[in-house]
Order: C-alpha cells, then sequence, then structure tokens
C-alpha cells in the first residue's frame, strides 16, 4: 500500500505575527538613545512586515488563482507558502532566535523556531516531489508498448515538464512576484536566463508538489492534462 505522506502545518502566518507584535513592543520601550537597538528592532519588523506582506497575498490572490487553474481547493494552504519560501528566510528566524533566545517574554519556543527556520528549505523538497510526480505521470499516461514510442515519450516529456514548459505557468500565475525571501534580497550570483528558467520551473514544480502531498498521485495525473 502507497504510504501517504504529509507536512505538519506549523501556523507560519500566526507565529510570524506573534513574532511582528513580539518586537513591536519590543521596540516601544527601548529608551530612544539607545540607536542601536532601535536600528536592530526596525530591521526585523520590516523583514516580517516584508513576509507577512507576501504571505497575505499569497493567500488572498495566489492561492484562488492556482486553485482555480487545478479545479481543486488546498486543505492546508499554508504549504502553499512553503512551496514559494526561499531559503535566505531561514537567516530571520534564526537571528531572531538568537537575540532573544534568553528573554522570558519571548512568543515562541527554540524548537517553534527552527520550525520557522526550516519552512525557508520546504520549497526545494516540495519541488522535489512536484518533478518526480510529474515524470512518472507523463511517462504513465503516454507510455506504449511498442520501443518506436521512445523517442515520441521523451519528447512528450520535454513539452510538458521541462523548466521551459513549465516556466509559462510560472509567468501566467506571477508566482516569482509572490516568493517568500528576504526583505532586501542581495543577488550574490550572476543571473542567467538559463537560471531564471530553471527557477521559475522549479516554482511550478513545488506547486505540485503540494499537489501531490494533499491529493497523491492521481491528482498528478489529472494535471497533465491541463499542461497539454
Amino acid at each position: 500500500m502507497q504510504k501517504k505522506l504529509k507536512w505538519n502545518a506549523i501556523g507560519l502566518v500566526r507565529k510570524t505575527k506573534l513574532l511582528r507584535d513580539f518586537i513591536k513592543i519590543e521596540k516601544s520601550i527601548i529608551p530612544e538613545d539607545h540607536t542601536s537597538k532601535h536600528s536592530k528592532r526596525k530591521g526585523f519588523l520590516d523583514e516580517l512586515n516584508h513576509l507577512l506582506d507576501r504571505m497575505e497575498m499569497i493567500e488572498k490572490i495566489l492561492i484562488p488563482k492556482v486553485q482555480n487553474f487545478f479545479r481543486l481547493q488546498f486543505p492546508t494552504p499554508e504549504l502553499i507558502m512553503f512551496a514559494l519560501s526561499r531559503p535566505s528566510i531561514r537567516n530571520i528566524f534564526e537571528a531572531l532566535n538568537t537575540q532573544f533566545k534568553n528573554d522570558e517574554n519571548r512568543p515562541l519556543s527554540e524548537e517553534e523556531m527552527a520550525e520557522l527556520a526550516s519552512s525557508g528549505d520546504a520549497a526545494e523538497v516540495l519541488a522535489l516531489l512536484g518533478d518526480a510526480a510529474l515524470d512518472l505521470a507523463v511517462v504513465q499516461l503516454f507510455w506504449k508498448p511498442s520501443l518506436s514510442n521512445t523517442g515520441k515519450l521523451t519528447k512528450k516529456r520535454e513539452s510538458i515538464a521541462s523548466n521551459l514548459s513549465l516556466s509559462k505557468y510560472c509567468d501566467d500565475w506571477g508566482l516569482c512576484g509572490y516568493r517568500l525571501n528576504r526583505f532586501k534580497q542581495v543577488e550574490t550570483q550572476e543571473i542567467t536566463e538559463k537560471k531564471i528558467i530553471h527557477e521559475k520551473g522549479t516554482l511550478v514544480e513545488s506547486i505540485l508538489g503540494v499537489i501531490y502531498l494533499e491529493f497523491g498521485y492521481e491528482k498528478i495525473l489529472e494535471t497533465v492534462t491541463l499542461f497539454q
């Protein structure tokens, strides 16, 4: 029997709001002449407000759009936020954990902070799931017993599951504009067209990974017909 994979919801929005409100209070009670502390708290607030703004956009705009395309409703919408999380947000939550580690008033435990930090790496796993499930679905749907069909199968896979093909859906849904990343993202590597296409394809694969977790492989099979 196929084992159903799942991730527990961690309350990403709720806990980020708790942290934001906690930092607001912390900032309000710091003496005005402690400029360094004020600056650090402001930096934390900028980061958290940026994340919360993106989360609200995902919830109110993106998720309905994606649900309409796939003709489904996500039981755990938070997973879509995981799919759009970038590794850089790990730094935000780790810095907050370090800063307030010994503060008795902190709203979240160290374990909860570690979970929030790990959400920045979730997209990679979701993309891995989505990529594998989509490839298998394409092979299963278009498989024919004749060996002469192998070349056609490869071309079919390229037309549906390649990064270039998937990137078009990324553009249609505007996924790049919903990514959960740092407030001021610093690019340290050259951005080539190939890398951009790969990034866009990976974002769509992450969404497919959510569908696989929420609805199983059969829903991925149905999805292939939408991508033709």
